[in-house]
């Protein structure tokens, strides 16, 4: 068994705890401190290192500043701006190389039994694979994105644009804190996935919001 696999039970339990700890706050600015200066932080590192539109996971972040100084934010403005900013995060969070490896190798092969088809439309089999391939995770990364994003969005926006995190989700919000540190991963390394991603969560129970 590799280091991260020993690693990433534990990294994950740290995780659950300190979630845990925000139950038990009176109001939720601490876990809106958390969301704008740790977990947002880790995304939009990601989609700057992949080169995505960072304004929705700003927008989110921005929301958040403002709830942890105070300032009442309708469900309805949570939900919104989550959901855009989820997309993103979760379109990082896909691993898009696994799905584009099984569509290129079966591109491959049916290439092989359609040689002449293929080269007349795509000058060769490889460039064939390879359109397939690309074109394939795109649709798989979109559907992904869109569908957690509008699952997670309700559910956040929920926590969100409650007073008192008291009663919180954890299993769904350690499902959307886990999307950053795979978004983290994906980022720096495909090679070191399961690296990266303990890697993530580290950066996700670093420093402590008092």
């Amino acid at each position: 068994m590799s280091q991260p696999d020993l690693e990433r039970p534990q990294l994950e339990a740290a995780l659950v705890a300190y979630m845990t700890s925000f139950s038990r706050d009176e109001t939720d600015h601490r876990l809106h401190r958390y969301m704008a200066e740790i977990a947002l932080p880790v995304g939009l590192e990601a989609a700057q290192m992949r080169g995505e539109n960072c304004r929705e996971l700003e927008n989110l972040q921005n929301m958040h500043r403002k709830a942890a100084a105070g300032v009442g934010i309708p469900f309805e403005h949570w939900a919104n701006v989550a959901e855009k900013a989820f997309v993103v995060l979760f379109r990082l969070a896909f691993i898009a190389e696994k799905t584009y490896r099984v569509s290129h190798a079966s591109a491959l092969e049916f290439a092989a039994g359609n040689k002449e088809m293929i080269e007349k439309e795509f000058g060769s089999s490889e460039a064939y694979a390879d359109y397939y391939g690309t074109l394939n995770s795109e649709a798989n990364t979109q559907a992904f994105a869109r569908a957690n994003a509008q699952v997670h969005s309700k559910i956040a926006a929920r926590l969100f644009a409650s007073e008192s995190p008291q009663g919180l989700d954890e299993v769904a919000l350690l499902s959307l804190l886990k999307a950053f540190a795979y978004a983290f991963a994906a980022a720096h390394a495909f090679g070191e996935l399961e690296a990266r991603y303990s890697e993530g969560l580290q950066q996700l129970t670093l420093t402590p919001v008092v």
